[in-house]
């Protein structure tokens, strides 16, 4: 399959579009993965977070390690529960993307929250992810964001082999490449969908200048994806269809 055929076929893009089919990029990134392997186990067993991570321990070079962390608390594991009911209940289109089989470690250093493709369906936050429940709230998605759209990924890369790593994020954060501008593009406008439907809830958690700084976010690095000659035709596709769904963001009720 091409790489229009891909996103033909799981119906866009993941918190993006509510149209989006979870369950077929699901299959097809567990046929990948079986493909990779080798072997003929059942398809569900590829898409369990340690058995997809010692996968691609194996079969990528410079594969990362794990950074430092411990175990969730009993607290910690109840907050990320009532964030994923509260989120399910503000974004009932989001329910299977909120139940993907993931692993959630708490970070032992300063970092907010990390994912990274190649330790794939693999989450970690720090404590300042936990300060309020609305923190949390957008840091699941921040990260599962990047869970989803890593997938993607492992299909088809949204780079060209050999791309830089000059880009620089709208936050200032350097030393990114196209994969890791598009990932932030992503997560922005999920954001962004997430506080959009707070505050259009009449929820008192709303943080309209949270929303306006995601928005412009959203914009700053749909800019640099289109002004980059790097991008894979897969990264080209997804940059167009954000494009597109960026007529649809609005800060008019801010």
């Amino acid at each position: 399959m091409t790489p229009s055929q891909i996103l033909y076929e799981i119906n866009g893009l993941p918190f993006v579009h509510p149209e989006f089919n979870s369950t077929k990029l699901l299959t097809l990134v567990a046929v990948v993965r079986k493909n990779i392997d080798g072997g003929e186990l059942h398809l569900t067993t590829y898409l369990q977070p340690d058995f997809a991570t010692t996968l691609y321990n194996r079969h990528v070079a410079g594969a990362p390690e794990f950074p430092p962390h411990q175990a969730l608390s009993n607290a910690e594991q109840l907050m990320i529960a009532e964030a994923k009911n509260n989120l399910k209940a503000l974004l009932p289109e989001w329910k299977n993307l909120l139940d993907i089989p993931i692993k959630i470690h708490k970070l032992l250093n300063q970092q907010v929250s990390l994912t990274n493709p190649l330790l794939p369906q693999q989450m970690f936050l720090g404590e300042a992810a936990f300060t309020t429940i609305t923190d949390l709230e957008e840091f699941l998605v921040h990260e599962l964001s990047h869970i989803w759209s890593s997938l993607i990924a492992e299909i088809y890369d949204f780079q060209l082999k050999n791309s830089s790593n000059n880009y620089v994020l709208p936050s200032g954060t350097g030393g990114k490449n196209p994969r890791g501008v598009l990932l932030a593009c992503l997560f922005a406008v999920s954001a962004v969908n997430y506080y959009q439907r707070l505050l259009t809830s009449g929820s008192v958690r709303a943080r309209s200048e949270r929303l306006v700084y995601l928005h412009q976010y959203f914009f700053k690095s749909l800019a640099t994806l289109q002004a980059s000659d790097e991008l894979s035709e897969m990264g080209k596709l997804i940059t167009s269809r954000l494009d597109a769904f960026s007529g649809d963001l609005t800060t008019k009720s801010i």
